[in-house]
């Protein structure tokens, strides 16, 4: 299964800054060289989904860092396989001619918080992150006020897809 988000901005190659679009979404984080950073999509990717497949496994991504969203969404996808989840909307995602999407990490979500201004189009709602916490329960974010929580996989949250340059 595909998903396909509509909505595409022009992009500009030069002077990468937060709350600029380009390649795909909205510049939201840009690391210190200037050169890399992350895009999120600028609507969510569903109204809402479970952060599991219907089954309690361990998937063994606990790393909530910046850089881990991508490799830990290919792992929760590889352990959980088929399904709507909130992993792999964003995994199979294809959006603005871009299919690198992720969920995002603890820590990129949060950074995607800080800026919700400038991104733009977030619920007032929960949001899933990649890390789970345990067998049982999974890390989001309450974009609203800003606190993450760990809550039930099986609980529905918001997905914003992100992606890096």
């Amino acid at each position: 299964m595909i998903f396909s988000c509509k909505k595409e901005k022009s992009s500009s190659d030069t002077d990468r800054v937060v709350g600029q679009s380009y390649a795909g979404g909205i510049i939201f984080y840009v690391d210190g060289t200037g050169q890399h950073g992350l895009i999120a999509a600028e609507s969510d990717c569903c109204d809402t989904a479970q952060w599991y497949n219907g089954s309690f496994v361990t998937t063994n991504t606990f790393d909530g860092q910046i850089g881990k969203g991508q490799p830990n969404t290919k792992k929760i996808v590889e352990v959980q396989g088929n399904g709507i989840y909130a992993a792999i909307v964003c995994d199979q995602l294809v959006l603005n001619g871009y299919s690198d999407w992720f969920l995002p990490s603890k820590d990129e979500l949060n950074l995607l918080y800080q800026q919700r201004n400038l991104v733009g189009g977030f619920a007032n709602d929960y949001y899933w992150s990649s890390p789970e916490y345990d067998t049982l329960r999974a890390w989001n974010q309450y974009f609203p006020y800003g606190p993450q929580y760990y809550a039930n996989k099986s609980s529905k949250a918001c997905v914003r897809a992100i992606r890096a340059f």
